[in-house]
């Protein structure tokens, strides 16, 4: 059962203060980087309580072909945090497809881009979370960009 949580998406937020995802990196991550990359912020109306946030990145997703690399032009999720105080309540799904349609509209107005790319934590529940929103796992068919960031992160694709 998805609880009812009217919300609204905005580049700019006041107050990130009560923000807390229950892990460290996404919390740093807010706290770090909010001056220096455009994150959406989800508010809840009235309150205007952070209830989740994500930052949108252009990439690729890296494949051999001919024993060249090549690339398939991709938007990423580069972070997408729900707060604790909302998780559990079903909105996670909610708030997922609403990023694929923004990533959506970008990739056929803006960019070109062919598909949506992640790195999901290594968590079986956030892992069926982006399974049942369509993503799969990138298996060894494609290369994967890796990083000190993303390290024992599962990538995972939705085509658009």
């Amino acid at each position: 059962m998805t609880a009812m949580i009217d919300f609204y998406v905005d580049t700019l937020c006041d107050d990130i203060s009560g923000f807390d995802s229950g892990y460290d990196v996404f919390n740093d991550y807010l706290r770090l980087h909010s001056d220096k990359s455009v994150i959406h912020f989800v508010l809840e109306s009235g309150t205007d309580a952070v209830v989740a946030y994500f930052a949108l990145i252009t990439s690729a997703l890296p494949f051999w072909k001919h024993d060249r690399l090549n690339g398939v032009p991709a938007i990423e999720i580069k972070m997408f945090a729900l707060d604790k105080r909302y998780q559990g309540l079903g909105i996670a799904s909610v708030l997922l497809n609403s990023i694929i349609e923004t990533i959506t509209y970008c990739a056929t107005e803006y960019v070109g881009a062919k598909v949506a790319l992640l790195y999901s934590v290594p968590v079986d529940y956030v892992m069926n979370l982006y399974a049942d929103n369509g993503f799969t796992k990138i298996d060894n068919t494609f290369a994967v960009f890796r990083s000190d960031f993303n390290e024992g992160c599962v990538p995972m694709f939705k085509v658009l």
